[in-house]
């Protein structure tokens, strides 16, 4: 998936475990800005196992490890 396709507060599976745990995009992250000292855009997202969970970890991606619901 793509940087522009993503929307902040859906969420997105995993390509590696397309079956298991939600990540819910909370902010796209620019190069080089801010927290991101890399030179791509990175998502952070809230990582929990069932979609709807009031909480979960704060996990950083590549727009291109997210995919849509399988």
């Amino acid at each position: 998936m793509r940087a522009k396709d993503l929307v902040v507060g859906e969420s997105y599976r995993h390509k590696d475990t397309p079956s298991y745990a939600w990540a819910r995009v909370v902010e796209l992250l620019p190069p080089k800005r801010g927290d991101n000292p890399y030179n791509r855009i990175i998502v952070k997202c809230e990582w929990s196992v069932e979609k709807n969970d009031g909480f979960g970890l704060i996990k950083y991606f590549k727009p291109a490890d997210l995919i849509a619901e399988v």
